[in-house]
């Protein structure tokens, strides 16, 4: 960010008060805050009970990252069945079907190619399924 008033300059901290962004040269540090040389006269006032405008100094920063966050969390996304996700591992517990149902392509892959972790996988996934605590890729319980 560039110094508000010197565009030629980085700014190094911005004014508690208004909340702009500043250079080492405009920025005045009172109390261990740091305030622009122009509001300076602002704060003092106001320490004494004698604020010189009555309107309070509204600063909106807004910082958009441009992120698509429409699928995060699985919004939108419909739940997976247990039933379902119980009949895959129950019949093809060792290729790891059920894990990709659920999305968890990561560990279906895992369970493809040992077999279901040897069948120990499988059947903790098995166990884990029919107590109701196994989730979808997006940390949803299966309904």
């Amino acid at each position: 960010m560039q110094c508000t008033n010197h565009s030629q300059q980085q700014a190094s901290g911005m004014c508690t008060y208004c909340g702009k962004p500043f250079c080492e040269d405009c920025l005045v540090e009172v109390n261990g805050k740091m305030f622009c040389k122009a509001d300076v006269n602002n704060v003092v006032n106001e320490a004494k009970g004698t604020p010189e405008t009555s309107t309070p100094v509204i600063n909106i920063t807004n910082t958009s990252s441009n992120v698509n966050t429409a699928n995060a969390g699985g919004i939108g996304i419909p739940h997976k069945s247990k039933m379902t996700a119980l009949i895959l591992c129950f019949f093809l517990g060792v290729l790891g079907v059920h894990r990709f149902y659920v999305g968890k392509t990561g560990s279906g892959i895992v369970w493809l190619f040992t077999g279901g972790l040897c069948g120990i996988g499988a059947l903790v996934d098995f166990v884990v399924i029919l107590l109701g605590n196994f989730t979808d890729k997006f940390g949803r319980p299966l309904v």
